[in-house]
């Protein structure tokens, strides 16, 4: 097995990674109750962002020589920083693996599985992400392309199913912008920023292995423009179904939603096609973050990343069970604690440092031709 082996995504299926990446846990779990009835302003102030913060990784990728974002670190800040930055991110991207796989878990034993032992579905979400990364990107890129029809489609079918019950009413949408913009800024950052968006930092990864690195950042862009717009459908689904207190309702609340579903009388446990999008969203997040996380173990330590994968992939379904007391602790942790502590630096605070250093060091090399030229 070669060491830092390239794979090639092409640039369609890393556009629709990125959008199954984005809708993953957002349109199920979702965030930003602050906002009230105006979640999906909020939402779409957050997609804006989004678009931002993607197109700034790529640059800095595309711009700061083709180098994935381990290699910018230590580029950037020298070996000895550079390489303990990087085991930073390897243990965060780990850590977001972890807490992904605890959603899904919980969300299974709260619809189709109750009695079933969190450890055992962990493992078997675990399992599955091991088959997919031992046998690469590329196998990831291609399972995603084919699941994301469905994925979308089923997203879709939940809308309309629910309008067709006219369960939906729009006055739950009201009023708009009652309390100002205090409520949607404070639902925008930093838990809207930062997820899902915000974790799209782990793109930086293998963005280099897109077969042409200089689309990155338009098709980034498009890619947040549908996802974001798809988000806002389910918000809006959520909304005029339930009310503007959805996650007083279920810490699922399009999971709720599907259940107003009855048609006929015979048409109805809809809320199977939630736990589909879920279980391929979270799916599709693992392996993303858990293809980084062994990327950066392979560049820190100088070994395979599928010599540590095995190891690694029984390590993490044991503290995906001991990493939270029960489902409200886990989801206080993910919206209270864990976007200040974490993302922001990862996310937002280490890039924009990236960004200035290139910036910086890319003026100095213009001023530089400059004086030589004109020398």
């Amino acid at each position: 097995m070669k060491v830092g082996q390239r794979e090639i995504l092409s640039v369609q299926q890393y556009m629709i990674l990125l959008i199954i990446f984005l809708i993953g846990t957002t349109v199920v779990v979702g965030s930003g109750e602050e906002a009230k009835q105006n979640l999906w302003i909020a939402q779409m102030i957050a997609m804006c962002l989004g678009i931002v913060l993607i197109y700034g990784y790529s640059y800095l990728v595309t711009r700061g020589g083709g180098k994935h974002l381990y290699e910018l670190l230590v580029s950037t800040f020298g070996k000895k920083i550079g390489m303990t930055v990087s085991f930073g991110y390897v243990l965060y991207f780990f850590y977001i693996v972890t807490r992904n796989i605890r959603d899904l878990g919980e969300l299974m034993k709260v619809t189709l599985m109750p009695v079933t032992p969190l450890e055992v579905i962990s493992i078997t979400m675990i399992l599955v992400a091991f088959y997919i990364l031992y046998l690469g990107l590329e196998v990831l890129g291609r399972i995603t392309e084919f699941l994301a029809p469905l994925v979308i489609f089923f997203l879709l079918v939940i809308g309309v199913l629910i309008y067709l019950t006219g369960r939906m009413q729009i006055h739950h949408l009201q009023p708009v912008l009652a309390e100002g913009f205090q409520p949607i800024l404070k639902a925008v950052f930093p838990t809207m920023l930062t997820f899902p968006y915000g974790e799209t930092v782990v793109f930086m990864v293998f963005m280099t292995s897109v077969s042409r690195i200089n689309k990155t950042g338009m098709r980034g862009i498009a890619a947040v423009i549908i996802s974001g717009l798809l988000i806002v459908y389910a918000d809006l689904v959520q909304l005029t179904t339930l009310g503007e207190n959805v996650k007083n309702r279920s810490l699922f609340p399009l999971l709720i939603a599907a259940r107003e579903i009855v048609i006929m009388e015979f048409f109805e446990r809809i809320d199977i096609l939630v736990v589909f999008i879920l279980m391929i969203g979270i799916l599709v997040k693992v392996c993303v973050f858990f293809y980084a996380g062994l990327k950066g173990i392979e560049f820190v330590f100088n070994i395979p990343y599928r010599v540590v994968l095995l190891p690694l992939t029984l390590i993490i379904p044991l503290y995906a069970s001991l990493i939270a007391e029960n489902i409200v602790s886990h989801f206080e942790e993910g919206l209270e604690k864990v976007p200040y502590l974490l993302h922001l630096p990862f996310q937002v605070g280490i890039p924009a440092i990236l960004l200035t250093f290139l910036l910086f060091s890319n003026k100095k090399k213009k001023k530089k031709e400059g004086e030589v030229t004109h020398g």
